[in-house]
């Protein structure tokens, strides 16, 4: 490990804390045993707010990931849930296969794509982007997987909340009482009519889609994954990116294969609030856990904006009557 060791010095001091080092090590070593080999080269990967995330050479030129688990994510984060549903992409060649899942803490070793890390600007410039995208979450929507865990937006919220409230942690975003009142109103219209579930990835930013150089699109991180509205993984490809009315259009019709219908648009809205609002009391919770709270709370802040702007929509009170008769 002594190459590793040498050009990546800045690896412990500057990305792994002290009480993270043990269980990187622990990964480096597990890596070797499974692959019967050393690593010759071992560097950080940019991105991620909740993991750390490396790519390895092997001395025979093989490529993988390891992932860090961030600290604490168990604690909201099914680990064993996203075992199994990563699983099941992977059997399908969507998402990365599988070498090593610690279900405890969800530290892992996968198979690395080696595609181009892709960005908003790649969903909004890139029409080949936008409609494989759609096609790829289609498949795997209208797979007929099942998988071992759930997600529910309005019931993570919650356990959110009480994660803060345990924590006795009372600051809120402006429009907080705006958002709590219309998910009680969503709340009440799944309960009459509960939305479709499938297996959703339920975190599509750009950077967890990779497009290969065959033109394959595959899907990387399936930590939020579960049963849950399709409707939501598809609002958040809208909102994270973002897609404007154009590149939405593309995007969806791609994902719908033609032109959406007036309660796809609906729902599509009413998941565009639920995303906004689940991604904007995480970052109340990732404060609570001692995380950079500047950070943190401006990136929350944002999100509460974008939730309330979905209110405001004049389309939102009629689409939310749609989905509750």
């Amino acid at each position: 490990m002594s190459e590793i060791t040498a050009r990546n010095k800045s690896v412990f001091g500057d990305v792994i804390a002290n009480d993270e080092i043990n269980d990187f090590l622990r990964l480096v070593n597990i890596t070797r045993d499974i692959f019967k080999q050393g690593l010759a080269v071992l560097e950080i990967m940019p991105g991620g707010l909740t993991n750390k995330n490396f790519r390895a050479v092997l001395e025979d030129g093989t490529q993988i990931a390891i992932r860090l688990a961030g600290k604490g994510t168990a604690n909201y984060i099914n680990r064993p849930g996203e075992k199994q549903n990563a699983g099941q992409m992977a059997f399908q060649g969507i998402a990365p296969e599988i070498f090593y899942y610690d279900e405890k803490t969800g530290s892992q070793i996968v198979e690395y794509i080696d595609a181009p890390t892709m960005h908003p600007a790649d969903f909004q410039t890139r029409t080949e982007v936008m409609e494989k995208a759609g096609r790829v979450m289609n498949r795997y929507h209208n797979s007929g997987s099942t998988f071992a865990s759930t997600f529910d937006p309005i019931a993570k919220v919650k356990e959110y909340v009480s994660i803060l409230e345990e924590h006795n942690y009372d600051k809120r975003y402006e429009g907080w009482d705006r958002m709590s009142d219309a998910l009680r109103r969503i709340g009440e219209a799944y309960a009459k009519h509960p939305a479709p579930q499938a297996p959703c990835h339920c975190d599509t930013l750009a950077e967890n889609f990779m497009l290969q150089e065959d033109g394959t699109m595959r899907v990387i991180d399936w930590e939020y994954s579960g049963m849950t509205d399709p409707y939501y993984d598809c609002a958040c490809v809208c909102v994270e990116n973002p897609l404007n009315e154009e590149c939405e259009k593309i995007y969806f019709g791609a994902y719908c294969g033609g032109e959406p219908t007036e309660e796809q648009k609906a729902r599509l809205l009413i998941n565009k609030f639920l995303v906004t609002t689940h991604w904007s009391t995480w970052s109340l919770v990732q404060i609570c856990y001692g995380k950079d709270a500047d950070f943190y709370w401006e990136y929350g802040r944002v999100r509460a904006v974008q939730a309330c702007s979905f209110l405001d929509d004049p389309k939102f009170e009629d689409y939310l009557k749609l989905i509750s008769e």
